[in-house]
């Protein structure tokens, strides 16, 4: 009741924020499961499904290897997949639209998650990483849906606000049937917080198994339409936040004065913050340049412009050419954003020291010697440099940071094989 309350009062709050924020768009009923006819007929003529909660981009990303494996292993069962921001439904849609019925989660009010539970009518439901939304979860233990939270995790963030709502959280906890956490750390946190230890496993992080190369086109049509010729180099500044522009294009100033051939993308985390971005990138002293423009190139020869991403879902072509991979949301305290998609390609990859949101796999890659950490603008700039003036250097910290990446794959095989044991 309590948390209810807290919940409205929350909403109330934080609706005129996403007025302001423009973030209302025409699906947004589907929060209150209210569908168009289409969907509500097309939801209403299955049952049995399972469905998957993945709240944004990074998270409907792992259902790149999660659904395959599912449509394998449950070929009579239909999926649905939720999201919350509207970047992840999009790219949901452009995923799976062939493979799923994608809709906007419910708010957590239990009169509308009974609803969407009515709607869907469940076999199953799989939430990624930790999405615990304590009435969606209710209803569903009262309508006996097993509910596995996979690739889970609690970060160092993150636990101390678990802690202050112990007594209430454990209770919610314990309507999960099964716990898949990335590794020893989230496993024994979610156990203090109140999960029956043995309904806990550590199955890996499904974030190495991401296909990223899925769909791809060859490395040379990417470079062709990027207007980059044989000879010219490629930095990537991929998933950036306010303030790591500044420094990706500082460091690129000082740069391209020594390397003439050197050209630069910036792929801002949010597409909403594309028009702070091209001003950025003109108070520099560059062009932008962005992605979605149409014609010959996107990047010219033109040692004036830089290119801004300003589109869904092409971050990873734009790695598979890149010649350094700087990886955003670790030069401020965001925490950092996923460095597994470079990785695979086998470019050296650098970030800041805020990289807490991927601390095992950013772990992994250090001890390894995989990847190189900066911190600052001028070191940003130092390393860049010395990773384009040593060639065989490049090569090896690329090539060490896909074999860490081979070598930790399989949490999806792990993860369906406890679904299996539920749905059995």
């Amino acid at each position: 009741m309590l948390y209810s309350i807290g919940f409205f009062i929350f909403s109330i709050f934080y609706l005129p924020i996403l007025i302001f924020k423009g973030r209302l768009h025409r699906f947004f009923p589907e929060r209150f499961a209210r569908f168009d006819k289409m969907k509500e007929r097309t939801l209403l003529s299955g049952t049995g499904r399972i469905w998957i909660q993945a709240v944004s981009v990074g998270e409907v990303a792992l259902c790149r290897s999660l659904i395959p494996a599912l449509k394998e292993k449950f070929p009579g069962r239909d999926i649905v997949i939720s999201t919350i921001t509207k970047t992840g439904n999009d790219l949901a849609k452009k995923s799976f639209s062939k493979d799923a019925i994608i809709i906007y989660f419910p708010l957590d009010f239990l009169f509308i998650v009974k609803a969407a539970i009515g709607f869907i009518k469940p076999s199953a439901y799989i939430m990624i990483e930790t999405e615990i939304w304590p009435n969606l979860l209710k209803a569903l233990s009262a309508a006996h849906v097993p509910c596995i939270l996979m690739n889970g995790r609690i970060s160092d963030r993150s636990i101390g606000r678990y802690r202050l709502v112990k007594p209430f959280l454990k209770k919610t906890l314990g309507a999960i049937d099964s716990f898949c956490m990335q590794d020893d750390v989230d496993a024994n946190r979610i156990i203090e917080l109140g999960a029956p230890r043995e309904k806990v496993a550590v199955t890996g992080n499904m974030k190495f198994d991401t296909p990223v190369s899925a769909n791809m086109k060859d490395p040379g049509a990417i470079r062709d339409s990027l207007g980059l010729k044989e000879e010219d180099e490629l930095i990537v500044a991929g998933s950036t936040h306010e303030g790591e522009e500044d420094m990706v294009l500082g460091a690129f100033k000082k740069l391209s004065a020594q390397f003439p051939k050197l050209k630069l993308l910036i792929a801002p985390r949010h597409i909403d913050r594309v028009d702070h971005v091209e001003k950025v990138i003109r108070e520099t002293g560059f062009e932008p340049v962005r992605f979605s423009t149409t014609g010959e190139s996107r990047i010219t020869n033109d040692g004036r412009r830089v290119t801004l991403l300003d589109t869904i879902g092409h971050l990873n072509e734009a790695y598979s050419v890149a010649t350094i991979v700087f990886v955003g949301g670790s030069l401020v305290e965001h925490g950092g954003q996923n460095p597994i998609e470079p990785a695979y390609f086998a470019k050296p990859i650098l970030f800041g020291p805020h990289m807490f949101n991927f601390k095992y796999i950013t772990g992994v890659l250090l001890k390894n010697k995989a990847v190189m950490q900066v911190f600052g603008s001028e070191d940003l700039y130092e390393k860049f440099r010395l990773l384009l003036t040593d060639v065989n250097f490049r090569k090896t910290l690329g090539e060490r940071a896909r074999k860490v990446v081979m070598e930790n794959r399989g949490a999806t095989d792990r993860n369906i094989a406890r679904i299996c044991e539920i749905l059995k």
